[in-house]
């Protein structure tokens, strides 16, 4: 017993482990493209009005995670035109009133943004987004998207 920092305590605690499945996280239910139309349409209205605010608090509020590729590639083509056409002098007052959870969020789509090839022709904007994100945030945002298992 004189090297106990050796001991597997789960080991014996037959509930301690997890399985694969365990890892992923539930949804009630899928989400399809017809139920995310309208907040699409909504969006493209508020964009285009010029309440890019309000857009990017739409955008934040209620990602659609358990919806399914397809439809998550389809919602996202109208997020990255809604952040795309936010001023880039408005950037720093839409993260300021943004809450942590809807930063999150936000950082879930400049990550997915800077990963795809549509995405990759915006990288200034996305970039200035993550700027000012993290100069009114830190890394906080960044902590908890990787720490978070869900994806937009």
């Amino acid at each position: 017993m004189s090297d106990w920092r050796r001991i597997d305590i789960d080991a014996f605690d037959p509930d301690s482990r997890l399985t694969a499945e365990d890892l992923i996280p539930s949804y009630d239910r899928q989400i399809t493209l017809e139920e995310l139309q309208p907040k699409m349409q909504q969006l493209r209205t508020l964009s285009s009005g010029g309440d890019t605010r309000n857009a990017i608090h739409l955008i934040t509020q209620d990602p659609p995670y358990s919806a399914d590729d397809n439809t998550k590639d389809l919602y996202f083509q109208v997020v990255l035109e809604t952040l795309c056409q936010v001023r880039q002098v408005d950037i720093a007052n839409i993260v300021k009133e943004l809450n942590t959870e809807q930063q999150v969020v936000l950082v879930k789509y400049l990550y997915k943004g800077m990963s795809l090839p549509e995405g990759q022709k915006q990288g200034g904007i996305l970039l200035a987004w993550f700027e000012k994100l993290t100069q009114s945030n830190g890394i906080t945002p960044i902590v908890h998207y990787l720490s978070d298992r869900r994806n937009v």
